[in-house]
Formats: structure tokens, C-alpha cells, sequence
């Protein structure tokens, strides 16, 4: 059924049960473009039902040619290639949709029928009245066929929640499952790779998620035989590379005011550590509103941001920072790149860049937000499943006019209900972290403001979530409690 299917264990599930469900499903599927939503629906659904029916939207096609491609799907599923005349309208087309399907249920005995609706956002073009029809049928004919499993899929992850999932009209309360697909873990990658033949260690894993983040089609560009940096050189920076202009087709792709969600992006990808939402109004010089929530909620269901607030602090104090790899490393390293790189030349020049201090300074800081998005292989490996009550970061700003008050900044913590809390450092390095007498008086000195500034009583506990590990000296013994690694984000 799904032997192509990497991961996605927890998508499985819903559509196993969408499948064994009684009642007819209505399914909102929508992620990140090339995240693979095609790919999950297709590879599971394929061999395990009767009757699967794909109509496919066209970016900026006219509704007539979106009809022709609807019929063509029709006659191909359903009248063997025999021709049917061109549908006026949308009408037309999805109530001999309807008709068909429940012909076929007359005639032999269905199990399972899925009509999946793939970039839905974009087949329901301005004046096509695409959504209403479909809203119609859905509500009096379709919803009333068990065997009836309806996807609707759709990048534009803004418009599919907008549009569907929080509709106010006619498909109000009517989804019956909803899948937000997100890119593959660390252990992801790593079994995709090797089903490809690719059989990297944990540190070029890490080096080749750091520049594609785990976004299937980016790790389907990877070679055998080549090296991380290799790899990296050819598809990102060679002149014809894939990726070398993915990012002026992203937004274009997802938004329709695709300037606007990018000058967010890179004025928040500037402030490594998040920026305020204050200071993202003042330097984008429009005032806070719902035309800026829209843009903000936009992009972070499309996964290339997320928001915070720092632990103890209010909700005024919410921050936004980048999380999609890709974006961050086209803004850093990509986009200022020489604008033509010899042939050959580019596997050269990512080498050298990869082996530079700034990419150390870079490398700690993605290491970083990767590792937010592994909190769960962190709590396994610290042993807080069911304790970790809240989890965040903190940053204190020091008064500069006072020579003795110092700044901190707290990676990860979670607090918890056993009367811990656990701050966590993140580091990244090429070998064994080692703390030295200074470093150690560092730690000391940050867990000693967070406690003056945040005045919780409960115990400190220091944990280090590093690369290779903790290289045991006196310093470690005495201030680190517990040690997360690399091997124990790839589980």
C-alpha cells in the first residue's frame, strides 16, 4: 500500500481510518510546496481503492482550460477515454461527477471512491464560482454517499484554512479530518536517503537539512557518491542549479501579494534570535492590523515562520523568527553568491565558504532551530514526556547604563511539574564540546540571572544538546546534568 510512503506515520493513521470510516470524509490537506502532499496521496491511495479520481488546479489558467482538464479526467476514470462534450460550467461538471460516481455504486459494488482535488486554491479562479459548486454538491449529494472520500489539497495554506477548515459559508463545519503536512524529521531524511541508496553519517545529514531542511523534493536532488558539500555546491550554486532560484518561485507560488509576505521574510530573517512584533511594524512602516495578521498567519501555516512569546513574558512581547531551512540559506549564502560560478567551480566555492568561521557563526544558530523543531526526540532523550508542562526561550537585555547588569539568553527550557526546570544550551560543533573554567562561569552566571530576573523557586537543571557530545572534563561534571546529541535527534 505504501512502501514508497517515508515517515508520515501519523498521516497514515488518518487516512487508514478515512478509509475504514462508515460515513463520507472530507479531508483538508494542505503544507508547504514540495513538502509531498501529491506523493502521500497518490502512493496510498492508489492500489487500495476502486475508484480514484484526481482533478488537478492550474496556476493561472482561465477556468475554461481548468473545465477541459476536469472532463479528460472524467472520460479517462470513468467513460474509457470516450469523449464527453466541454462543461459550460462548473455545475455541469461536478453534478455529472456526482452522477457518475453514484452510477458506478449502482452498478457493481464500490468500497471506497476518492475524489481528490489537488491545488484546490487554484482551481477555484476569481468568477469560476468553483468553491460554491462544489460546496453545493458536497452538502446535498456527496456527503450522503459513504463510500465517498473527498481530499482537498492545496499549497496555499492560507486560503485552505480561510476557505475551508474555518469557512463561514457553505462548508462551515463540514471537514470532517484535516492533515497539515510538514517536512521530514532528521530521522526522516536519513531513512529517505538510504531508500535512495544514500548512506550518509549524522553530521552530513545534519549539513544537508541545514541547507534543504527535510522538504522531499530538494533531497531527491542529492546524489549518490557525493559528499554533503558536493551536493550543496552542485544544486545550489552551479549556474542551472535546481535550487539556485527555487526562492523567487515560493512565494510567487503560494501568495498573491507575494512582495509583501517576502520584505517580511527578510526583514525578520535579519534578527537571528526573533524579531518583536513592534519592531517588525515600525521597519515595515504600515501599521499593525488585520491586513498584517493575515500576512503573518500566512506565512507561518505555510511553515516558512513561526511565533513566540518568551517564556514569562506577555503576549505583547510575541517575537517571529524563520524556520524554513531552504529560505534561510538562499538569504545567507545563495543570494550572494557570485552571479556566474565557472562549471566545477561551485562545488569549490561552498567548500570553502562550509569551512569558514562566518558558516560556524551561521551553522550554531540553524543548529539551533532545528533543534526547536525536534522537541520531541529531546524530551525522549531527558526523560520529560510527562512532565514538560511548558517549553520556550528566554532572553534577558541588559540595562546598558548599568556596568554590572548582563544580558542571557536561554536556548530551550521546559519547565516542568516535577519542580524542575531544565534550561538547555545548544551548540554546535565539529567534534566534543568542551567546557573550559570561563565557559563554565558563563553557564554559572546564566542560569543565576535567569533566576534573579524570572524569580522562580523551582530546582535548575543545565542540559547541553550538542552535535557529538560532552567531552568529560571537571567543568561538565559539576554543571551539566543531561546531554542530548545529534544520534538522539535522528531516533
Amino acid at each position: 500500500m505504501d512502501e514508497k510512503i517515508i515517515g508520515r506515520e501519523y498521516e497514515k493513521k488518518i487516512l487508514k481510518s478515512i478509509l475504514s470510516s462508515p460515513s463520507a470524509e472530507l479531508l483538508a490537506l494542505y503544507g508547504r510546496r514540495r513538502v509531498g502532499k501529491t506523493h502521500l496521496i497518490r502512493e496510498f491511495f492508489h492500489s487500495q481503492v476502486e475508484i480514484f479520481f484526481t482533478a488537478t488546479g492550474q496556476r493561472d489558467t482561465s477556468t475554461t482550460i481548468q473545465l477541459f482538464h476536469f472532463k479528460q479526467e472524467i472520460e479517462k476514470i470513468f467513460y474509457n477515454q470516450s469523449p464527453l462534450p466541454q462543461f459550460k460550467n462548473w455545475d455541469q461538471a461536478i453534478k455529472l461527477l456526482c452522477d457518475v460516481c453514484q452510477n458506478e455504486l449502482s452498478k457493481r459494488k464500490v468500497k471506497n471512491i476518492v475524489l481528490f482535488f489537488d491545488e484546490l486554491p487554484w482551481l477555484s479562479t476569481p468568477k469560476s464560482n468553483f468553491l460554491q459548486t462544489l460546496e453545493y454538491y458536497w452538502n446535498t449529494r456527496l456527503s450522503q454517499i459513504p463510500q465517498i472520500k473527498l481530499i482537498a489539497c492545496g499549497s496555499a495554506a492560507s486560503w485552505m484554512i480561510e476557505k475551508l477548515i474555518y469557512a463561514k459559508g457553505g462548508l462551515h463545519n463540514r471537514i470532517t479530518r484535516q492533515i497539515r503536512l510538514e517536512p521530514f524529521t532528521l530521522s526522516e531524511t536519513k531513512i529517505f536517503l538510504e531508500y535512495r541508496g544514500i548512506y550518509f553519517k549524522p553530521i552530513q545529514i545534519l549539513e544537508i537539512y541545514m541547507a534543504f531542511g527535510g522538504i522531499p523534493y530538494y533531497l531527491q536532488l542529492i546524489e549518490r557518491g557525493y559528499s554533503a558539500a558536493q551536493n550543496i555546491g552542485n544544486i545550489c550554486f552551479e549556474k542551472a542549479g535546481p535550487l539556485s532560484d527555487e526562492y523567487n518561485k515560493l512565494f510567487l507560488s503560494l501568495f498573491n501579494n507575494a512582495q509583501v509576505h517576502e520584505k517580511i521574510i527578510r526583514i525578520i530573517a535579519q534578527k537571528r534570535e526573533g524579531i518583536l512584533r513592534g519592531e517588525l511594524i515600525n521597519k515595515l512602516k504600515i501599521s499593525s492590523g488585520g491586513r498584517l495578521n493575515q500576512r503573518l498567519k500566512e506565512l507561518e501555516e505555510a511553515g516558512f515562520i513561526i511565533s513566540f512569546s518568551p517564556y514569562g513574558k506577555k503576549k505583547k512581547y510575541i517575537s517571529y523568527r524563520i524556520i524554513d531551512e531552504y529560505v534561510n540559506f538562499y538569504l545567507r549564502w545563495i543570494e550572494s553568491a557570485p552571479i556566474k560560478l565557472l562549471h566545477g567551480d561551485s562545488i569549490n566555492y561552498w567548500i570553502q565558504l562550509a569551512n569558514s568561521q562566518s558558516f560556524r557563526s551561521w551553522a550554531g544558530y540553524t543548529f539551533e532551530g532545528i533543534c526547536l523543531k525536534h522537541i520531541k526526540q529531546i524530551r525522549e532523550k531527558l526523560g520529560i514526556n510527562s512532565t514538560a508542562t511548558e517549553i520556550g526561550t528566554w532572553r534577558y537585555i541588559s540595562n546598558k547604563n548599568d556596568r554590572d547588569d548582563h544580558g542571557a539568553q536561554i536556548d530551550l527550557l521546559f519547565d516542568r511539574n516535577d519542580g524542575i526546570i531544565t534550561l538547555c544550551e545548544i551548540k554546535f560543533k565539529n567534534k566534543e564540546f568542551a567546557i573550559d573554567k570561563l565557559l563554565a562561569k558563563n553557564f554559572k552566571r546564566k542560569v543565576d540571572i535567569f533566576l534573579k530576573q524570572t524569580k522562580v523557586q523551582k530546582q535548575i537543571f543545565l542540559a547541553l544538546i550538542t552535535t557529538y557530545g560532552l567531552k568529560s572534563n571537571i567543568w561538565s561534571e559539576d554543571l551539566i546534568h543531561n546531554v542530548v546529541t545529534l544520534n538522539d535527534l535522528l531516533k
